[in-house]
């Protein structure tokens, strides 16, 4: 065990040395191509999430294409012919796409993830994709992430069954060097080909993406992340360390949106607040947490409103309020619950 946490270590360092507190959640993006999986990291301006999707190093034996527009033209250039391949397609931040491209995106990327193909034939255009896995992986603000949901059924539905979801909290991070890593695999990728369920439990990770994809797709979620790791540390039998290490390193992440989510009718589709996920994210920006006037003053509300948010934010057990005197009188401060704050105490392992 102590060898799979330094190769982790490892890889995280290279991350981490420029840009502190980033380095899980590229693992987490290198898993998910090796998974074949899609992920949104969510999180407000300047939080990293974009420099998280340019550092997802590219794997052996897939094409990686970043898209800051989409069109058929700009596929047809990009990508063409495809056919057994293994795609991936980055939006470093979804927000810079048009309702028009995001809709194209959206019906290209839908097709691809459930048929594994796409083809437009026109005099100009020749594009044959076929037999083809997808990845992509998304920028996203809250705020756009929750309208899309809401507002649109198919980006509702293509969210909640084909993405992971992953709030992007980072208490660690420090001043940072703007530049691009180059960053080394640990070891040759071992293909899986099978998992013995009778001797690994997967049952506490099926819990996590129940939250986050379509309980039917939940095994399989739980299943192929925990292959993934596996192979990314070399090695070519699942092991119940195997799932209890990847637990340990991200359900905080993954839990943390499925408790934000809710239904306000049987008959409505689960929403997720825009506005919590902005103060939980920038919460989970401070390490010794962060005062309330601080807070409205950075987000642009009334102290009132960062009230109202927080409230609902501590009901779901996710941030803790301090109150103290200070010069001026009371003083509030928020910070994230006492098992977050310890995950990040321990997040070098």
């Amino acid at each position: 065990m102590l060898n799979r946490r330094n190769t982790i270590r490892n890889f995280l360092h290279q991350v981490d040395n420029a840009y502190k507190g980033l380095g899980l959640p590229v693992l987490y993006g290198t898993l998910s191509v090796m998974a074949y999986k899609s992920v949104f990291y969510i999180a407000d301006r300047g939080k990293g999430k974009t420099r998280v999707i340019k550092l997802i190093p590219e794997l052996p034996n897939t094409r990686t294409t970043s898209w800051d527009s989409f069109t058929l033209e700009g596929l047809d250039q990009n990508i063409g012919q495809a056919v057994d391949e293994q795609l991936v397609w980055k939006v470093e931040e979804f927000s810079t796409l048009s309702d028009y491209h995001r809709n194209l995106f959206l019906t290209v990327c839908s097709k691809i993830a459930s048929d594994g193909e796409y083809v437009h034939w026109t005099k100009k255009l020749n594009i044959n994709i076929q037999n083809c896995k997808l990845s992509i992986l998304i920028a996203i603000q809250p705020r756009l992430y929750s309208f899309l949901c809401n507002r649109y059924t198919q980006w509702e539905s293509m969210s909640y069954d084909r993405f992971s979801k992953f709030l992007l909290l980072n208490p660690l991070r420090a001043d940072t060097k703007d530049v691009d890593l180059d960053l080394k695999i640990p070891s040759d990728l071992v293909p899986i080909k099978d998992i013995n369920l009778r001797d690994v439990d997967l049952r506490k990770i099926e819990e996590v993406y129940k939250g986050q994809v379509s309980e039917g797709r939940a095994f399989l979620y739980a299943r192929d992340y925990v292959k993934s790791l596996t192979s990314f540390l070399g090695e070519d039998n699942v092991k119940q360390e195997h799932a209890d290490l990847f637990y340990d390193l991200f359900h905080p992440y993954l839990n943390s949106f499925s408790t934000l989510q809710f239904a306000k009718d049987l008959e409505l589709p689960i929403e997720v607040s825009a506005g919590e996920m902005k103060l939980f994210t920038e919460i989970g920006s401070h390490k010794e947490g962060v005062r309330k006037d601080a807070l409205a003053q950075k987000l642009h509300v009334g102290e009132r409103n960062i009230e109202i948010y927080a409230e609902r934010l501590m009901e779901r057990g996710l941030i803790a309020k301090k109150t103290h005197h200070g010069q001026k009188g009371k003083v509030t401060e928020y910070h994230l619950n006492r098992s977050l704050e310890e995950f990040f105490k321990r997040y070098c392992l």
